[in-house]
C-alpha cells in the first residue's frame, strides 16, 4: 500500500458523489425537450458530459497510479491512449468554458441575436463543433501520431512520462499558451466582466429579464471561479516547468500537476445543481431543512385556575 489512504478515499468519495450529481442533472435535462432545446444549457450539458467521461475514464487511471506508482495497463499503446484521453478531455473542458463565458455575454445582453436558426448556428453550434475538432485533431495528432527521440515510456511515471506533446520544448509551449493559458484567461476576464456589467445595466432591463439573467450571472460566477482556481496555477506551474524553476521531483509540484486537472470536472457538477432548479434539488432542500434546521415551536397551554377563584355569592 504505497499511496495516501485518507487521501485516495477521500477523492473516491468525491468522485462517485460528483458523478451521481452529473446523472441526475442530465437526467432531469432529458426528461423535458425545453431543458434541452434551451441555449444556455448546451454548454453546461457538455461541460457535465465532459466531467462525467473524466471522472469515469481518466481518474481511474490516475487513482490506479497514485495507489500502486504504476500505470494499469503497461504497453505502448495504452500510454498514448492515457495522454490523448486526459489532453483531449482536459482540453475540450478549457475550451467549452472559455466559449461559455464569452457567449453569456451576449445570452445575457445581446440574446436577440440567437432568435433565427440561421445565427444560433453562426454564433453557437459552428463554434462549438470547430472547437471540438480542433481539440480532438490536435490531440491525436500530438499525442498519438507523432514520435520524437525523447519519447521513452516509463510505466513507473504518470502517463508513462508523457508523449511527444510535452517533451517537445516548443509543442510544450504552444500547449501551455494556447491550449491551457489563453483559454484560461478568456474565461477569467469574460467571467469577471459578465457581473461588473450585469449590475451596471441592472435598471434598464425588465423584472423578468432581471430574474433570468441573474441566474444566468450567478451561475457562469461560479464556475469561472473555481476554472480561474484551478487553472491558472496549473499554467503557472507549467510554464516554471518549462523554464527549469520547478522539477517533476518535488512531491508537491508533481502531485498538483497530476490532480489538477480534476479539479474542475469534479466540482463543476455541484456548481451546476446548485445553481439549476430541478424537482431532485429542491426534495434534497426540504430533507435538509427538515432535519438539520428543525424549528422549534413554543407551545402555550391555558393554565387552569378555576380552583383558585371564589364564588361570587360567598
Amino acid at each position: 500500500m504505497k499511496g495516501d489512504v485518507i487521501s485516495l478515499v477521500l477523492l473516491v468519495t468525491i468522485q462517485i458523489v460528483s458523478f451521481i450529481c452529473t446523472l441526475c442533472i442530465l437526467f432531469e435535462f432529458g426528461k423535458k425537450r425545453s431543458q434541452i432545446r434551451c441555449l444556455p444549457n448546451h454548454l453546461i450539458a457538455g461541460l457535465l458530459f465532459i466531467s462525467a467521461c473524466s471522472t469515469i475514464l481518466d481518474l481511474p487511471a490516475t487513482e490506479f497510479y497514485f495507489w500502486t506508482n504504476a500505470v494499469p495497463i503497461q504497453t505502448p499503446g495504452a500510454c498514448r491512449l492515457y495522454n490523448f484521453s486526459l489532453f483531449s478531455i482536459s482540453g475540450l473542458n478549457r475550451m467549452f468554458m472559455a466559449f461559455l463565458s464569452i457567449e453569456r455575454h451576449f445570452l445575457v445582453f445581446r440574446a436577440q441575436i440567437y432568435r433565427t436558426t440561421r445565427t444560433r448556428w453562426l454564433f453557437h453550434f459552428v463554434p462549438l463543433i470547430i472547437i471540438i475538432l480542433w481539440t480532438l485533431i490536435y490531440s491525436l495528432v500530438t499525442d498519438i501520431i507523432i514520435t520524437c527521440p525523447q519519447l521513452h515510456f516509463r510505466y513507473s511515471y504518470f502517463l508513462c512520462n508523457y508523449t511527444c506533446s510535452i517533451l517537445i520544448p516548443e509543442l510544450l509551449l504552444f500547449y501551455i499558451y494556447f491550449q491551457v493559458f489563453f483559454p484560461t484567461v478568456i474565461t477569467i476576464v469574460a467571467g469577471v466582466l459578465l457581473p461588473i456589467r450585469f449590475v451596471m445595466q441592472k435598471r434598464s432591463m425588465q423584472r423578468f429579464q432581471w430574474r433570468q439573467t441573474r441566474k444566468l450571472t450567478i451561475q457562469t460566477g461560479l464556475i469561472c471561479a473555481v476554472y480561474a482556481m484551478s487553472w491558472a496555477p496549473y499554467a503557472i506551474f507549467l510554464q516554471l516547468l518549462s523554464n527549469g524553476r520547478v522539477s517533476l521531483s518535488d512531491e508537491t509540484v508533481s502531485r498538483f500537476l497530476i490532480f489538477g486537472p480534476y479539479v474542475t470536472p469534479l466540482l463543476t457538477p455541484f456548481i451546476c445543481f446548485y445553481t439549476t432548479t430541478t424537482p431532485i434539488k429542491l426534495f434534497l432542500s426540504r430533507q435538509i431543512n427538515r432535519y438539520c434546521f428543525r424549528r422549534h415551536q413554543n407551545i402555550v397551554h391555558p393554565h387552569n385556575e378555576t380552583h383558585n377563584q371564589v364564588p361570587a355569592n360567598q
